[in-house]
């Protein structure tokens, strides 16, 4: 696992062009817009449902197979909500952002169900930064390692854990490490920023051996460390004398 000092921005640079890609969690199209920019994809699917949790009949089916698909955790699906203005706005930006961009295919519904529409094997990666909870994190991840090729790539957001992460039922370490641990996905790599972004493969060949090459040969710092340190990974927080806090990565405070 390489450990390197950049950021999410900077380390989609090293994305093979020409690939098919995948979103989930688009919010204004932000991010969107720089996965189009730098890694210039033949196809971009943005996955988001711009809106609140499903109503009370789909929460009942979600709540099911999120226990059959998270068999060791538990936890049922949120309380049921409605789209609002505002969702609907962040909506619209994107399809204003992004309309007569023919490698654009916008998806407003909720990951699980996009998965189910995009054959299998036909992503080269995709970009998980969606719901943070453990399920729901560790549902994307199981959704989605079926809809990418046998060497295409997972990239996720925010793999941290502060006083925020904990208030807000943040568990994408867990998630990440409970996959790892039963599918056949190795850490590729790490990147060390205020909201990390985590790489996975199942192997370094084709599209992921070419990301790889493409980050070792560029001019950002890089630290091999064992893979079975990405298990131990955790932050914790050092608070300075001026009373601000600083986050200092770990991977001895597992």
């Amino acid at each position: 696992m390489y450990y390197v000092t950049a950021e999410r921005e900077r380390l989609v640079e090293f994305l093979p062009k020409g690939a098919a890609g995948a979103e989930i969690g688009v919010a204004e199209g932000t991010f969107a817009g720089i996965l189009l920019e730098e890694c210039a994809p033949a196809r971009l699917h943005l996955i988001d449902p711009w809106g609140a949790y499903e109503d009370a009949g789909d929460d009942a089916a979600r709540g099911r197979f999120l226990a059959n698909a998270v068999a060791d955790r538990g936890g049922g699906a949120p309380a049921a909500g409605r789209a609002s203005a505002g969702d609907d706005r962040a909506f619209q930006a994107v399809q204003n952002r992004f309309r007569g961009d023919a490698r654009v295919q916008i998806h407003r519904t909720y990951s699980y169900r996009a998965a189910a529409t995009l054959p299998d094997k036909t992503l080269d990666f995709v970009y998980l930064d969606g719901d943070h909870t453990y399920e729901y994190v560790l549902r994307d991840l199981l959704d989605y390692a079926g809809k990418i090729k046998e060497d295409g790539l997972i990239l996720g957001h925010d793999y941290f854990e502060d006083a925020f992460a904990a208030q807000e039922n943040y568990a994408v370490i867990g998630a990440v490490n409970a996959f790892l641990a039963r599918s056949g996905f190795i850490f590729v790599a790490l990147t060390w920023d205020k909201f990390p972004t985590y790489v996975l493969a199942r192997r370094l060949e084709g599209f992921a051996g070419e990301f790889l090459r493409n980050l070792l040969e560029s001019d950002v710092f890089a630290i091999d460390l064992p893979t079975s340190l990405a298990f131990s990974y955790r932050e914790f927080s050092y608070k300075r004398r001026d009373g601000s806090e600083r986050r200092i990565p770990s991977f001895t405070r597992a």
